[in-house]
């Protein structure tokens, strides 16, 4: 496409957010002339699902325009965009017609509104992995676990985290092997002698047939050679014409299955077109890179041009501001001609608000009281509730939030800037000098802020000095009082302070096997089939069904995902949901360990594996040897942050303890204690960092055993994701993809992927997998490209 396709997309894009700003504030204006309007999961569930149309066009214009100028105002829209819609999923949670249930169906809103299912389907920003600073930061990790995975002589392929044990293989002695051949050579060897005796008595009748008729005939007949050829002829033409309107009937419904979609095109260009569209997309992002060293480089000028240019101008203009501000301090008649405190003032006068009382300007005796009278109101902590009472919920906040106030000011400034901007001669979408230099001003000023603060401080202290008064006795110095020594602070791990070098710490993971490499894979992989029915089941159905895969896809992303990948989305997005720690449980094969994988690839985290299998037998020395190990692990994932770490068999860990002394030292749930206290270390919200960019994954078939301490399980993971088996739907889908992926492409009017999928009910997605793997082998691939596939 061009570059004036996307410039009328994004403008299409912030017409569309301006009528969606509107309708954001029609509560506030209904209530502000009186009218009643509550919004509720319909209002919400349209605003996330407009908001999320315009997310998807605003990603492919910032991934796709190659104006570096551009590029960056989108960027800042599509946050925005990004944390308002995790701000309406957290309204749409609260009115969740399936009360207390993170999962969201909106089948029926659009049915409502004539939509297809992809349109609520999530697609991740592609720049958390294609930026320069990114790329180069995920290749910086990887060089550093291949150096280290060298050094101690292991495997640099990646892992799947597969079970690669066949579950339809079955475990035979010799012996057993030999008895199950031998008895099944004994009945192919009988079904063909049975055959061959079949064949031999209908060759028999046949000639008996043929005898008993020429006898009936006699000799009189004869045979009448012309009769004979014209009847053998006559039933040639009979065959040939029959078999040449069988194929074009055949070929007439190949094309109207063809036609209506219900079969595969015989000549697909569709991956001619997806090979065109990646080496176009391949070439634009070579431009972006070349666009953006070139506006590099001009920032770099012209942040040097400020500085020679109007650098001594801002400097006096700020001196000048600063020493006006200090005599108009001096004269005050509340300040008694002293001096400022502090040079701090001159930034903290304007937030300096005297507080006034409501009932009037407080006095004396009278004004002390009333926080006293304050006090008295308050309930004490230990009054005790009647038994009948309910504790008091906090209100649910409704509305506008400072986003959407975003959105006005970038709409305001897309206005200002590119809408009637002329860009007909600007081919190759260079950046404009003016803007340059006006995004460049702001640091300019600040580097001479900063100095010129400095100097004010020492003239400050000068004129001080220079204007004090002469005391004429002088007073005696009391003694300074020793300084308590402060607290320190109180250890999450018996570990904290053992680990001297936190960079010693990556060799020996590598070495333990917890830092590794793991195949890529996307969330896109997990097939799954829309759930039409989802509103109706959750809303009608006494128990809870399972998530469906794209139920299950969102809510990865917009938890997960987000938070995880970009540091600004987790300081902004809703607290309630920013996962610290993952639980994936279901039966086996149902692709859990995927999931988590799929995550680490699409946040481009470093992988960290503390599952039961892989730490058995590492740090069981002494009492702290499983806290320093968690210790290390949790030092490493900061450092090498966004991070993922993950336990399989998370049950193992999280056993039920028995009050005995004495345990066993290698046992798994040796870590339970030190792992809950490090998901709790993770923060969330605005005082989030970029080194608590770390999520847990825990992934169990049995959540529910016996044995396993359900409550710390629960409560240790903020998201509890059930991954159950596929539907009849996803069947059909995951037969047809993993068919595909032998190069076999599945024609209906010849192979019935449906009964397939009706006959394997309860068949987990690797087991479908393993199945069509056992079956179509390489020999059998090479025989189906001559013959297709049947029932």
């Amino acid at each position: 496409m061009s570059h004036s396709t996307y410039q009328n997309k994004w403008t299409e894009c912030m017409q569309e957010l301006m009528e969606q700003v509107q309708i954001e504030y029609l509560p506030a204006e209904a209530a502000e002339i009186g009218q009643l309007f509550e919004p509720g999961f319909q209002h919400f569930a349209l605003l996330y699902i407009k908001y999320l149309q315009i997310y998807r066009k605003l990603e492919d214009c910032h991934d796709q325009m190659v104006h570096p100028q551009k590029r960056r105002n989108i960027r800042k829209v599509l946050k925005s965009t990004m944390v308002r819609i995790l701000e309406l999923k957290q309204q749409l949670i609260f009115y969740n017609p399936r009360t207390k249930n993170r999962f969201v169906a909106l089948d029926e809103v659009l049915t409502d509104l004539k939509l297809n299912p992809e349109t609520v389907e999530w697609k991740v920003p592609r720049y958390f992995l294609g930026d320069k600073e990114c790329r180069e930061e995920i290749e910086d990790k990887q060089n550093k676990i291949d150096h280290w995975l060298q050094v101690f002589s292991m495997p640099l392929e990646p892992e799947s985290l597969i079970d690669e044990k066949d579950p339809f293989e079955i475990g035979l002695s010799i012996d057993q092997a030999v008895e199950r051949i031998q008895k099944n050579e004994r009945g192919r060897t009988g079904i063909q002698r049975a055959v061959m005796v079949c064949e031999w008595k209908r060759e028999s009748m046949r000639k008996e047939e043929r005898q008993k008729r020429q006898a009936e005939r006699g000799d009189a007949g004869g045979d009448d050679l012309l009769e004979s050829q014209v009847l053998a002829a006559t039933r040639i033409a009979a065959h040939w014409k029959r078999k040449v309107d069988r194929r074009r009937f055949v070929r007439m419904r190949e094309d109207e299955f063809e036609f209506l979609g219900m079969a595969p095109p015989r000549n697909d260009m569709k991956q001619n077109t997806l090979d065109e569209m990646r080496k176009q997309r391949d070439r634009r992002k070579k431009m972006q890179e070349d666009a953006d060293d070139v506006y590099e480089k001009a920032l770099k000028e012209q942040l040097e041009w400020l500085h020679k240019r109007k650098g001594a101008d801002i400097k006096a203009d700020l001196l000048e501001e600063r020493r006006q501000w200090i005599l108009d301090y001096c004269q005050l008649p509340d300040k008694g001609l002293k001096f400022p405190a502090d040079f701090d003032e001159f930034y903290t006068r304007f937030d300096q608000e005297e507080e006034v009382p409501a009932g009037g300007k407080g006095k004396g005796k009278d004004a002390k009281a009333k926080p006293d009278k304050a006090k008295e109101a308050k309930p004490a902590k230990d009054a005790k509730k009647p038994k009948g009472a309910k504790a008091e919920e906090e209100p649910h906040e409704v509305g506008t939030s400072a986003v959407v106030q975003q959105f006005v000011e970038q709409i305001n400034s897309y206005t200002e800037m590119w809408e009637n901007r002329d860009e007909s001669n600007n081919f190759d979408q260079r950046h404009d000098l003016e803007l340059s230099r006006k995004a460049v001003f702001p640091i300019v000023e600040a580097e001479l802020r900063s100095v010129v603060d400095e100097m004010m401080k020492e003239e400050l202290a000068n004129l001080k000095v220079l204007f004090a008064e002469a005391k004429k006795k002088k007073q005696k110095k009391p003694k300074p009082k020793k300084p308590k020594k402060p607290k320190p602070p109180k250890k999450w791990c018996a570990a904290v302070g053992m680990v001297a070098n936190r960079e010693d710490c990556v060799p020996e993971l590598a070495e333990f096997g917890i830092l590794k490499k793991v195949q890529p894979c996307h969330l896109s992989d997990f097939w799954g089939e829309y759930d039409y029915l989802g509103a109706m089941k959750r809303s009608h159905l006494p128990y809870c069904p399972p998530p469906s895969a794209q139920m299950i896809r969102s809510l990865l992303v917009e938890h997960c995902v987000l938070p995880l990948a970009a540091y600004d989305i987790r300081q902004k997005a809703p607290e309630s949901l920013t996962a610290r720690s993952l639980l994936l449980y279901g039966p086996k094969g149902t692709g859990k360990s995927m999931l988590a994988r799929a995550i680490a690839t699409e946040a481009g985290a470093t992988f960290f594996d503390l599952s039961p299998a892989v730490i058995e037998g590492k740090s069981i020395q002494g009492k702290t040897g499983s806290d320093l190990l968690v210790y290390k692990v949790f030092l490493c994932a900061q450092d090498m942050a966004p991070s993922v770490i993950y336990i399989d068999q998370v049950d193992q860990v999280f056993q039920a303890s028995k009050k005995k002394r004495g345990g066993d030292s290698n046992a798994p749930s040796r870590i339970k204690k030190a792992l809950s206290a490090a998901i709790k270390q993770v923060k969330k919200g605005p005082d989030s960092t970029e080194q608590d960019r770390i999520l847990f994954i825990g992934c169990t078939s049995r959540p529910f055993d016996e044995t396993v301490d359900r409550k710390e399980l629960m409560a240790s993971f903020d998201e509890k994701v059930w991954v159950n088996f596929p539907d009849y739907g996803s069947r059909v889908m995951l037969w047809t993809k993993f068919m595909e992926q032998h190069g076999v492409v599945v024609d209906p009017t010849k192979l019935s992927v449906p009964t397939l999928a009706s006959v394997s009910e309860f068949y987990s997605a690797g087991s479908i997998k393993q199945t069509v793997d056992n079956v179509l082998t390489a020999r059998r691939g090479e025989q189906l490209k001559n013959r297709a596939p049947e029932a």
